[in-house]
């Protein structure tokens, strides 16, 4: 079966998407591969001049290493299994009183910068002052979760089979239209097709199993991918595609070399 993907639904930071044609082993290596080996910019080290803050240098630095930096994917090869040794430097230069925010840094390079400028650093007193260098770079989340490059789960997409002679049955029908699931219809039965999380309330408890069924559909899969700003959603998850394609021809490559010695 050649495998199908379709868009059900998305947003400015996430997408969903239902997968069918895979089992579970890719399905899992795709999730791996995007909270992994999708390579994401951040600060990993910190250059501390003046710190007059309530804060060590080491808790700030943290805090600065933990800040979501945009990463120009066209400017770089993210699918490539080797890492661009490319620095990037932000610069601080702050005096309280007042909150010292991620905006506040300034990059020299305008392609990677802070993906959301509210983000708190530390608040300054009156006379405090904070200067710092902050040099980012390329790296993946299985090194840190600083460098993961976002969020991402999925489900088995399911079938809920309602006899119709479960008392308010029609409770569920509309239950599931408000959820915007797809809803099939015949004399006997409604069939529920689960794209989103769909929870029965507890009074149909005593029905589920015998006139309440839910069926897993063989090979079929719904992602929910949600990005932190580094990189667009939708380039998540393509570059998360080409780097399992460029692991398993390496991985053909290196068991072909081995069969010919």
């Amino acid at each position: 079966m050649e495998p199908k993907f379709q868009i059900l639904e998305k947003r400015e930071d996430s997408i969903k998407f239902l997968v069918e044609g895979i089992d579970v082993t890719f399905a899992n290596a795709l999730r791996r591969t995007i909270l992994a080996d999708v390579p994401t910019f951040a600060v990993d080290e910190v250059e501390f001049f003046e710190n007059d803050s309530a804060l060590f240098d080491e808790i700030i630095a943290h805090r600065v290493g933990m800040i979501p930096l945009t990463t120009p994917h066209e400017r770089f090869s993210l699918d490539s299994l080797e890492l661009d040794d490319y620095t990037v430097t932000l610069s601080l230069e702050a005096e309280g009183p007042g909150m010292v925010y991620s905006g506040d840094l300034k990059s020299s390079d305008e392609g990677v910068k802070p993906a959301n400028p509210n983000i708190p650093i530390v608040k300054l007193a009156e006379g405090q002052r904070l200067t710092f260098n902050a040099y980012a770079k390329l790296g993946r989340g299985k090194d840190h979760a600083k460098w993961q490059p976002g969020f991402v789960y999925y489900k088995y997409l399911t079938k809920v089979h309602v006899s119709k002679e479960v008392p308010d049955w029609k409770e569920l029908k509309e239950l599931a239209e408000r959820r915007g699931l797809p809803v099939e219809e015949t004399n006997e039965e409604l069939i529920i097709t689960t794209t989103k999380a769909f929870y029965l309330p507890r009074k149909f408890d005593a029905y589920v199993g015998e006139k309440i069924r839910e069926e897993v559909v063989p090979n079929a899969f719904v992602f929910t991918v949600e990005t932190n700003g580094e990189l667009p959603v939708e380039e998540l998850v393509t570059i998360a595609l080409k780097i399992l394609m460029r692991k398993s021809d390496r991985f053909i490559s290196e068991l072909h070399k081995l069969a010919s010695d």
